[in-house]
């Protein structure tokens, strides 16, 4: 579940970060008024109860950080967090650990926390303060926390924010952007290559997917007749090749999630075709830069055609 915190405000996203901390760390959990914070939100002295395990929980003087964004596609990468942390926090943290006020630094922001630039900073924390245990928690973990402490969502209202068709979007965006950068298919082979997809698909089964699913026979025939089935080959061929093993279990877990998602959520649309619309309208509202959006289609397509997503049997 996202509960799209970048609609939340500063002041109840810091609240949300000390709600989860009195749950992780304990309820001697403090935290600290609106002003000046010299570097940190909230505070905590003693054995975690939880963090980052219940059997090697950290000990010792804990500051707690919230860094907030509305930005819904933020990373801990971008470069104007990278420099608030590095340039403004790292120099008010330096002061308390030359005050003896900090042993485990804990850095929460609905940021997705990804990629080698954010785990870098990881590491530039712990060197210039010259402590061992130093956290930043994304928004992957923040939501995940949430889905395990249920009142503090109630609390704070936070389903008014949720979406109601949620899923790994950027895994999608990945997968077209390498599959854009590898395909070349040569026109002549084009009529070859759609004859052996004829012959290897059972149309009656086919048929019958379509039916349990509720997909229309003129969305289903514009598929076989359109451009997405001159792809299809190229498409298994990419996934199959020992290059792309990495991208090959994002597309099997992209697969595992959507297909549990429309499972959970197929009532609320009356034509599969509507769900292929909602996923490809989610992935381009959120990846503007995505170049060959109509690759987006093309493998959702696929996955269906393949029946990894939807009703099979």
């Amino acid at each position: 579940m996202n509960y799209r915190l970048e609609n939340t405000s500063e002041d109840d996203f810091e609240r949300l970060v000390n709600m989860i901390c009195h749950e992780i760390l304990g309820c001697g959990t403090i935290e600290f008024a609106k002003g000046k914070d010299g570097g940190r939100d909230g505070r905590f002295t003693g054995t975690a109860n939880k963090f980052p395990s219940e059997s090697k929980p950290w000990t010792g003087k804990f500051i707690i950080q919230a860094k907030h964004s509305q930005n819904p596609i933020a990373s801990s990468s971008d470069s104007d967090f990278q420099w608030q942390i590095k340039q403004k926090e790292i120099p008010k943290l330096k002061k308390l650990k030359v005050k003896n006020e900090i042993d485990n630094y804990l850095l929460f922001t609905n940021r997705k926390h990804t990629g080698i630039k954010g785990i870098e900073l990881v590491e530039v924390i712990k060197q210039e303060l010259g402590i061992e245990n130093v956290e930043i928690i994304g928004i992957e973990v923040i939501n995940r926390y949430l889905t395990i402490y249920k009142h503090i969502v109630k609390e704070l209202n936070l389903n008014r924010n949720t979406l109601a068709f949620e899923f790994t979007d950027s895994d999608l965006k990945d997968l077209v952007t390498e599959f854009t950068k590898e395909i070349k298919i040569v026109k002549d082979d084009l009529i070859t290559i759609i004859n052996n997809l004829k012959q290897d698909f059972k149309y009656i089964e086919k048929d019958e997917k379509n039916i349990k699913n509720k997909l229309s026979k003129e969305y289903y025939d514009s598929i076989i007749k359109g451009s997405s089935l001159s792809h299809f080959v190229k498409i298994e061929e990419f996934l199959q090749n020992p290059i792309n093993e990495e991208l090959s279990n994002l597309y099997q877990d992209l697969c595992f999630e959507l297909n549990n998602l429309i499972f959970v959520k197929r009532a609320d649309y009356d034509e599969f075709e509507e769900i292929f619309v909602q996923i490809y309208n989610i992935v381009c509202q959120r990846n503007e830069k995505l170049k060959n959006k109509r690759f987006i289609y093309v493998f959702l397509h696929y996955m269906y055609f393949n029946c990894d997503i939807g009703i099979k049997e």
